[in-house]
């Protein structure tokens, strides 16, 4: 199929599909004259590729990933490589806590301050 047939059955715009093979994530691609053909087997690779953005992988980690040295792609490497994502986004996940923690004691000094006087200064914290 061709590239706008293969953008419709994997749900990636044309650009990103150039992008892929652009940036080396797709495997060369067939071509008859100058169209690109796809197979399905390439339909599934950008599948996979969109999935994995969707879940906060850059497409520079999934080169490392799924671009393999020895040619064949290690299920066990991408398996280590999602738990390793889930530990960022956990520790993001905290970060973010945290943060959330402290612009809510922010806003109760802030509003404490307004009661007693609508021209308060912002209240030094304490850190």
């Amino acid at each position: 199929m061709y590239i706008g047939e293969a953008s419709k059955a994997s749900g990636a715009t044309v650009k990103a599909i150039r992008l892929y093979e652009k940036l080396g994530l797709l495997p060369a691609i067939a071509r008859v004259n100058s169209y690109r053909v796809f197979t399905e087997e390439d339909i599934l690779l950008i599948k996979f590729i969109k999935l994995a953005q969707k879940v906060d992988f850059k497409l520079s980690e999934l080169k490392e990933i799924i671009v393999p040295k020895d040619g064949a792609i290690s299920w066990e490497r991408i398996r280590k490589e999602i738990d390793t994502k889930e530990a960022d986004i956990a520790k993001d996940i905290l970060r973010l806590q945290n943060n959330k923690k402290q612009l809510n004691i922010y806003n109760q000094e802030i509003l404490k301050c307004l009661v007693k006087n609508e021209d308060c200064i912002f209240p030094h914290t304490k850190n």
